[in-house]
This record gives C-alpha cells, sequence and structure tokens, in this order.
C-alpha cells in the first residue's frame, strides 16, 4: 500500500460525519491547533496553502488534518467559524462588565486588534461562502450578542440613539479597512481611527485627546505601494 492509499484509507475510516457527537477532549486540542496553524499560514503565505502544509505547521499527521476537513475550503471556513466564536466569547465577557461604554470599547478595540493582528482573516472573510450554515450559525449567535450590547448602549444613554445595532458592521469593516491597508507600513494606525470613531458614537458628546498620529505622506505612499505590490 503506498502512502496516499494509507492516508486514504485512515481518513476513510475515521472521518467524522456531519452530525458526529461532540469531539473528545483531545481531538478537540487537534482541531484548534490545525486551525491556528492554518490561521498562521493563511496569515503568512495566503490561503492557497495545502492541508498537508497545514499539518506540519499544526505538527500532527495529515490524516488527522482530513478526519477534520475534507478540503482546504472546509479548513477556511472552520477557520472563520473559530472566529465568530471567539468574537462570541470577547461579547459574553464584555457584557458581563457592568460599565456598559466599557463594553463598547472592549469590543470594538478586539475587532481591531484581531483584524490588525490577523491579516490572513480578511482573505478568509473574502474566501467563504457567508450563506453556509454553520456560518450564519455562529452569526445568528454573534449578532444577538452584539445587539444586546447595543441596546444595553442606547438604553442606558452611552451610545447616541441614532447609532443602530447594524451600524456596528460599518463601524468593524471600517478598522479592518485601515488596518489591512496599513498595517505593514504604519502598525497601529487603525488605533487612531478607533478613538475617533468611539468619540463620535458616545452619547455625552465628550471628546478625548487623540493619542495616535495621523499618517504622514511618506507613509500614505509606502501604504499604497505595498497594496499594490499585494495585488
Amino acid at each position: 500500500m503506498t502512502t496516499a492509499d494509507a492516508t486514504r484509507t485512515e481518513r476513510t475510516a475515521d472521518q467524522a460525519p456531519t452530525c458526529a457527537k461532540p469531539l473528545r477532549a483531545d481531538a478537540e486540542r487537534n482541531r484548534l491547533r490545525i486551525i491556528a496553524a492554518a490561521r498562521e499560514l493563511f496569515a503568512q503565505r495566503g490561503l492557497e496553502v495545502t492541508l498537508d502544509d497545514v499539518a506540519v505547521h499544526a505538527g500532527v499527521g495529515v490524516g488527522t488534518v482530513y478526519r477534520r476537513f475534507d478540503n482546504r475550503d472546509q479548513l477556511i471556513e472552520g477557520v472563520f467559524v473559530e472566529h465568530l466564536h471567539d468574537v462570541a466569547t470577547r461579547l459574553r465577557t464584555a457584557l458581563e462588565s457592568p460599565d456598559t461604554w466599557e463594553s463598547v470599547v472592549t469590543l470594538f478595540t478586539y475587532v481591531g486588534e484581531t483584524m490588525a493582528g490577523d491579516r490572513g482573516l480578511a482573505s478568509v472573510m473574502m474566501r467563504i461562502d457567508h450563506t453556509a450554515p454553520a456560518i450564519e450559525t455562529a452569526k445568528t449567535a454573534m449578532t444577538t450578542l452584539i445587539e444586546q450590547v447595543h441596546r444595553r448602549g442606547v438604553d442606558e444613554g452611552v451610545l447616541r440613539p441614532e447609532i443602530e445595532r447594524t451600524d456596528f458592521f460599518a463601524f468593524f469593516t471600517m478598522l479592518s479597512a485601515v488596518a489591512d491597508v496599513t498595517e505593514s507600513t504604519a502598525p497601529g494606525t487603525w488605533r487612531r481611527y478607533l478613538e475617533l470613531m468611539l468619540d463620535s458614537i458616545r452619547a455625552d458628546g465628550q471628546r478625548h485627546t487623540v493619542t495616535v498620529p495621523a499618517l504622514t505622506d511618506a507613509q500614505i505612499r509606502d501604504a499604497q505601494a505595498a497594496r499594490c505590490r499585494t495585488r
């Protein structure tokens, strides 16, 4: 039997069905290792890495990767679903805070940090099918939590009453776009726009000192040049 045959045999024998029971603790650890490795490789090398590459980076056998994911598209989807679960976890933590404004700041900051720190995530978001059942389920859970943060903010007079829950999507998209364009040439620039954004949505009208300097003309040119090289 060839190595390829052995891998296919192992994959066929151990492939978990769609409606499988919850994974054992060791299997779940392997799944998370695979997803973490994939996220790192996607950020470093783009989405065209192979499942074999991911297996090596995760320190697991190729058969272990194929037991969890039939192909690269399934893995890409799995990475995004795990990201949505991470956001939901952060939202639950934010909602536990008695300080509603701090909950809003925590949420926006987490989104900015994630998009700036994981450059492969933007590519994943462009590639995946947002109507896939697993993604829609995770999005529904996350949207419900965002709605709670928004509703608390409006009801307690922390957020301007004109702010709608769906505005959060636009705010997050703006932060992601700034991070995508500037992070490689002017790291942390997105924080300037986070500060300006937060001042614009707070109900009390207070303005705080912007701590991050604006881009220089040279940094804008560098960011534009870097953007052209990656297209």
